[in-house]
Order: structure tokens, then C-alpha cells, then sequence
């Protein structure tokens, strides 16, 4: 069995190396945020994410990632997922997946443009199926209770997503 063991860092993607990347997904008021990409060579909806530098601490690298696209308006900043993609054709992607609850809808630029999805729906965005963005988006909306598990804010069961 091969491992994931990494070689020197690189300036770039290297033909069947492995990266380590941080994704933020964004939520305003209870709902999916993304971006509209519109910049040379790139278009289309958009989570925040970048791929970590070597030795970097993940949640500075998400910080720093809310920072610059949603203008810094985080009450919350939490761990969502680690998930494990194939990249291009031979290589490999770790995922770490954060959450970011805002206080504001971020004002955007030239070339992204925040766009809101309706509660309770999300497509395909990058390497993740919407019935996951949704999961993230509710994971900051119920309350904990003691053994884990989670109530919603009405009182009632949280839906379970396999």
C-alpha cells in the first residue's frame, strides 16, 4: 500500500504530488454564500479556498482566507470536514473544510461578487456535492446537547445526511 508521505514543498502542483488545501464556507444569516468568479481564465461560483503553505496552521490559513474575501466579518470561524479528493490525474488533495458563520454579507470586487443561495439549497460547488455544502451551512444553527447530538433551534431533531 502506497502512504501519503510528502516530498520538498513546490511553488506549484506537481504531476502525482499531493497538496494539503483550506476551503471556507461562507454562511450569512443561516445561508450558503459563494462567489461569482469573473477574472481571466476563470469564471463561475466559488468557495474561498487557497492551498496551505508547508507548515502553516490550517485555521490562520482559514483566517486569513476570511479575512480577504469576506472582508474579516467572521463571528465564527470552525472546523467542518477533512474530506480526500484525486487530483487532475495522478495526484491527491486533503481538504480541510471551515466554516465561517458572518456577520455581514462581504462587499466583494471587480472580480467576485457575493451571491446567496435560498435556505436550504446549494449546488455543486468545486470538488463537493451539494447535500455536503448543506450540511455545513446547519452546522452552526442547532445547539449541542449532552451525548452529541444536536436539536434545532425549534426544538426539533436535526436531519441526519448519510
Amino acid at each position: 500500500m502506497t502512504q501519503a508521505f510528502f516530498g520538498k514543498p513546490q511553488a506549484t502542483f506537481t504531476p502525482g504530488g499531493a497538496h494539503v488545501a483550506v476551503y471556507l464556507v461562507p454562511v450569512f444569516e443561516g445561508r450558503l454564500t459563494v462567489f461569482e468568479v469573473e477574472a481571466p481564465g476563470l469564471r463561475g461560483r466559488w468557495l474561498p479556498w487557497t492551498v496551505m503553505g508547508y507548515g502553516e496552521n490550517p485555521y490562520e490559513t482559514a483566517a486569513a482566507l476570511a479575512d480577504d474575501w469576506c472582508d474579516g466579518a467572521v463571528a465564527a470561524l470552525e472546523i467542518a470536514d477533512a474530506l480526500s479528493f484525486p487530483f487532475d490525474a495522478d495526484g491527491w488533495e486533503l481538504a480541510l473544510v471551515y466554516r465561517a458563520e458572518l456577520t455581514a454579507l462581504p462587499a466583494g470586487d471587480a472580480h467576485r461578487r457575493p451571491m446567496q443561495y435560498a435556505p436550504g439549497e446549494a449546488d455543486a460547488i468545486g470538488p463537493f456535492d451539494p447535500v455536503d455544502l448543506l450540511r455545513w451551512v446547519g452546522a452552526g444553527s442547532g445547539k449541542r446537547e449532552a451525548g452529541g447530538g444536536r436539536r434545532e433551534a425549534g426544538g426539533g431533531e436535526a436531519p441526519l445526511v448519510f
